[in-house]
């Protein structure tokens, strides 16, 4: 299939612009009092949201907030404000679970959903590991909850359909590259500069542009390892105004693209192994 053929509106490339909020649930989690060091996860919350909203305004662009339901009970007007500028919230764990959750993983998946539509009016319909582990739970449990796409994995250039299953319907796969699309291991595992890290960026998106025409940049509005700084957020901002400037680029809530990929289910499902 053609990209002209493949996306919305005869669109050459989309780009899915998501926000791991990942803020003081992060060192909940982990046990930690978010202080001292530990406090990065705080600036997300008390500046770096705030950061992209206004962004995200000036560019005239939706994203995906990828939230924990800790933070949203905590600071419930803060994910009503990302609801109310339009943008989609969706799941990312209670507290950014990073271990093996056992039979108490539906539980988990159901209290963020919960929390999630109670705060901001609207049900949550897509979900990413906040760990990147899965289990047999996890699928059946959001299918179950009424959700439409997962971002958790890493294994394709492109979306993909998983067939109806038990009577659920047909469930996207928008995956996301952790490895040169996402701000946190080129800040933490690769120490780049802002300016290196936008390099990259932009040779990502000019390569996938000219190919498959599947964009899915992450950022983490935190400090530290995130893009939640002055510095790293200006990268941020003028590698997607790079991204606008370009012909023939759409630009989706992930919500947005699992719902278009959904209404052609046999163009979607993976003939891959």
């Amino acid at each position: 299939m053609g990209a002209a053929a493949r996306w919305p509106g005869g669109a050459r490339t989309v780009l899915c612009v998501t926000v791991h909020v990942d803020g003081p649930s992060v060192e909940a989690g982990r046990g930690l009092n978010a202080l001292g060091k530990h406090s990065r996860g705080r600036y997300a919350i008390r500046r770096g949201v705030r950061r992209y909203l206004d962004m995200f305004d000036r560019l005239g662009m939706p994203a995906t907030f990828f939230v924990c339901g800790h933070d949203v009970e905590t600071w419930p007007e803060l994910y009503r404000d990302i609801h109310r500028a339009g943008h989609e919230v969706a799941a990312h764990g209670y507290q950014h679970e990073a271990w093996d959750l056992g039979d108490a993983e539906p539980g988990l998946l159901e209290k963020t959903h919960r929390i999630i539509a109670d705060t901001v009016g609207e049900a949550p319909v897509g979900w990413c590991s906040p760990s990147g582990r899965k289990t047999r739970l996890t699928l059946p449990t959001l299918r179950r909850l009424g959700y439409r796409y997962d971002s958790s994995e890493k294994d394709d250039d492109l979306p993909y359909l998983l067939p109806a299953q038990d009577g659920a319907a047909d469930f996207a796969i928008l995956p996301n590259n952790t490895v040169s699309l996402d701000d946190y291991p080129m800040y933490v595992d690769g120490q780049a500069l802002a300016a290196e890290v936008l390099e990259n960026w932009v040779q990502e998106f000019d390569a996938i542009h000219g190919g498959d025409g599947y964009v899915h940049f992450t950022v983490h509005p935190k400090a530290g390892g995130g893009s939640g700084v002055p510095a790293r957020a200006a990268a941020a901002e003028a590698f997607l105004r790079h991204a606008q400037a370009q012909p023939g680029v759409a630009i989706l809530t992930l919500k947005a693209l699992a719902d278009h990929c959904l209404a052609d289910p046999a163009a979607w499902r993976s003939a891959r192994p």
